[in-house]
Order: C-alpha cells, then sequence, then structure tokens
C-alpha cells in the first residue's frame, strides 16, 4: 500500500510539474490551422525558429502577403498578420487567450477576445484573476494606441 500511495503521490507530482512547464511556444506550435487560417503549421515553426536564431521572423503568408511575429516570450507573444490585423496570445496558467485587433487608417481598431485551453478547446468563460483581466485589456488598448501612434508617425 505504501508502494501504491508513493506512486501516486510520484505520478501527480510530475503531472503538475509537467503542466507548468507549458509555454506559449509549445501551445502555438500545436495550435490548429483552423485558428489562424493566415498561417500554416511551417510558417509558425519558422517563426520561432527565425526569432532563436535573431533573424527578423517574417513569412509569406497563406494569402500571398507578409505576416511577422514581432514578440515573443515564455508566457506571450504578438504577430502583425498584415497591415491591419494583429495578434496577441496571452498564456495564464491553463488558458489560451488570443486577441485579434482589427484597425483601419483612422483613429478606431476592434479587439475580439477568444479563450482555450492548452490543448485549443474553447472556452466559454474562463476564471480569471483581476490581475489577468486586467492584462487582457492592457492588450487590447495597447494595440490600438500602438496603431494610432504608428498612423500619426507616418503623417
Amino acid at each position: 500500500m505504501k508502494k501504491f500511495m508513493m506512486a501516486l503521490l510520484l505520478a501527480t507530482t510530475l503531472n503538475q510539474a509537467s503542466a507548468q512547464s507549458v509555454t506559449i511556444r509549445d501551445v502555438f506550435r500545436q495550435m490548429p490551422d483552423s485558428l489562424m487560417p493566415y498561417l500554416s503549421k511551417n510558417n509558425r515553426l519558422d517563426f520561432i525558429d527565425f526569432l532563436d536564431s535573431g533573424m527578423k521572423a517574417e513569412v509569406k503568408n497563406q494569402l500571398g502577403g507578409t505576416s511577422e511575429m514581432i514578440a515573443l516570450a515564455d508566457d506571450s507573444l504578438t504577430i502583425r498578420m498584415n497591415p491591419s490585423l494583429k495578434t496577441d496570445m496571452l498564456l495564464m496558467d491553463s488558458t489560451v487567450v488570443l486577441i485579434e485587433t482589427f484597425t483601419v487608417d483612422s483613429i478606431y481598431g476592434q479587439s475580439r477576445v477568444h479563450y482555450f485551453t492548452t490543448a485549443w478547446q474553447p472556452v466559454a468563460a474562463p476564471q480569471l484573476t483581476e490581475a489577468q483581466r486586467q492584462r487582457i485589456n492592457r492588450f487590447e488598448m495597447q494595440n490600438i494606441l500602438k496603431r494610432d501612434d504608428e498612423l500619426l508617425n507616418k503623417r
């Protein structure tokens, strides 16, 4: 019985450790193509390889345009799909937050937020802390404000 309990405790500990070691890279690699039709799995892998090599992470997307990964951290990434669409992914515990920000040549932008498990199953209403909600809100506003700043600096 003691051996069984020790084995169960060890299995539980290893399971928790492996769940905590998931990074946004792992989740992004496993993302279904249907959730980001602009990019193939090879495009996503190329983004990571290019950034790891210190190169500009730019690929030709499925629509014939150019997409660029402009930021990659352990728990977040940012991709400019085209001049009008920017995508941010955040890893918050076992929830993946996908923020798509659509902009036009004006001062307005609109963000859509989607929630998934790390296995890419949709989540309707995840349990988020107040700090996590504020982080998502900052990303939404940052995208709109950054786009406005880029537009103003081009004129």
